[in-house]
């Protein structure tokens, strides 16, 4: 098993989540991230996992199919969905707009 050097520094109090998949050439991979950089939407995992030479995040966006573990640290776990809820609605505002 392949583990994912995410290189992240976690704020403890959202917690972490780890994620094991298969990749498109049948290996597993393991990737541990900070809960607020996981999310589930459209049938896929998505998480962010680093960040390209400009800053950007770079985010990974696994089939449902390929995920054979998700675990995840839950102590803050209604405010990090709250938190959720409030961007996804300030995304769909501005793309209404």
């Amino acid at each position: 098993m392949v583990e994912l050097d995410t290189n992240t520094e976690t704020d403890l109090e959202l917690g972490k989540a780890t994620i094991v998949y298969e990749t498109a050439t049948g290996d597993l991979e393991r990737a541990t991230v900070d809960n607020d950089h996981i999310a589930y939407f459209q049938d896929h995992w998505l998480f962010a996992y680093g960040t390209d030479d400009d800053g950007n995040d770079v985010v990974r966006r696994v089939p449902k199919e390929r995920v054979r573990l998700v675990e995840r640290s839950v102590e803050e776990i209604e405010d990090t969905f709250e938190t959720a809820v409030d961007k996804t609605k300030g995304k769909l505002e501005d793309l209404v707009d």
